[in-house]
């Protein structure tokens, strides 16, 4: 199963408006808006959907309230996302639209669909550094952006009780790759068509079930703190950050998002293949985070007892 990685990620709002308001600010374009849908991309044309909480047809979450309700994965070719829905229909309910996306859940429940990948390639310019004895940038200063326009739609993490069950149905019957891990409490998961480190990380949560966040790729370190700077100044309240992973090494701004749970800025994520070494972390503050503001232990309580 050569999954790519995340294509669009469905949000069930009780505030469009809000919703709405968060997206453009936090740099996604407008792509098309409904009655009943709003879709927000991202420079590559991943999307993010958001529609009414009572829309009918709308998936079911396990949580009340704003949260993700559906996550669709992209392939490169229709005979790929007809193979998944072939062997998902073996053992659980597999529904086929129109434009042949198909849709079924995980062993935890949640819903999961598989379409052909709309991305595109975008090319970024490497971001013009200076480092002692090398000189990138020379008599000019370095970019300031005012927001950010975020190129990829990068990763998400879900809280999920049957954590083993769930990381064997994404291993086995989804073909993805585990590439850390706390051992007892989450794994980090990149598909098979991606060199990113991560594009889904299974979290223990006790009993609980739930959307955590979704991330996002930037193109360098200054759009980081310039989206995340202009965020602030638009009113929406800091998650965790500015601040740097040491598993998978990216800087990072966390904002609370109206829709549920919480968008994450990234920039510099480890870029993995086949011949990566996977490790097993301890649950410390020092291996969620090399640097943080003050937020950052809380981000710790979260790696511990799986509550956003």
């Amino acid at each position: 199963m050569n999954i790519l990685g995340l294509e669009s990620i469905v949000f069930g709002v009780e505030d469009m408006v809000t919703a709405s308001r968060f997206w453009e600010d936090f740099g996604l374009t407008k792509a098309s808006e409904g009655p009943d849908r709003i879709v927000f991309e991202t420079q590559e044309k991943g999307t993010i959907v958001i529609r009414p909480k009572d829309a009918d047809d709308l998936p079911a979450a396990p949580v009340e309230g704003s949260t993700a309700h559906e996550y669709i994965w992209g392939l490169k070719t229709q005979t790929e996302v007809d193979a998944i829905g072939a062997e998902l229909a073996t053992d659980r309910d597999v529904r086929t639209d129109n434009d042949g996306t198909v849709h079924s859940v995980d062993d935890a429940g949640y819903a999961i669909g598989f379409t052909v990948s709309k991305r595109i390639a975008v090319t970024v310019d490497a971001p013009d550094i200076n480092i002692p004895g090398i000189a990138g940038r020379v008599d000019k200063r370095a970019k300031i952006y005012k927001k950010a326009e975020p190129v990829h739609l990068s990763h998400m993490v879900l809280l999920t009780p049957n954590l083993e069950e769930n990381r064997d149905f994404y291993v086995n019957r989804l073909g993805f790759v585990v590439t850390d891990c706390y051992p007892g409490r989450g794994y980090f998961f990149r598909a098979a068509g991606s060199s990113e480190h991560h594009n889904l990380f299974l979290l223990k949560g006790g009993d609980d079930k739930g959307f955590h966040h979704i991330a996002f790729e930037l193109r360098d370190i200054h759009e980081l703190f310039g989206g995340g700077t202009y965020m602030g100044e638009k009113g929406w309240t800091t998650h965790l950050g500015p601040g740097r992973h040491p598993i998978s090494s990216c800087y990072f701004w966390y904002f609370k998002n109206p829709c549920g749970g919480a968008a994450e800025y990234d920039f510099d994520s480890d870029h993995v293949t086949d011949d990566w070494t996977p490790k097993d972390w301890e649950s410390t503050p020092a291996s969620f985070a090399e640097w943080t503001l003050a937020e950052g232990i809380l981000s710790y309580e979260t790696i511990q007892t799986g509550k956003v």
